[in-house]
């Protein structure tokens, strides 16, 4: 079952999201999701999150 959420990103962060969701092919939802199963499943550190939604794409 899925839940829809509504909430307000930065806009830095969103077009972030949209150029890394373009270049992989992939939804913006798909990117988040992973990102946030990958942070509630891990050391719980805020910065990890950030890091794993802005890391560069290789040959980007």
């Amino acid at each position: 079952m899925s839940i829809k959420t509504t909430f307000v990103l930065p806009r830095e962060l969103y077009v972030e999201l949209k150029k890394r969701a373009a270049e992989e092919g992939r939804s913006v939802r798909e990117l988040v999701i992973d990102a946030l199963l990958q942070y509630l499943s891990g050391s719980g550190r805020r910065g990890r999150l950030l890091e794993v939604l802005l890391a560069p794409v290789e040959g980007a």
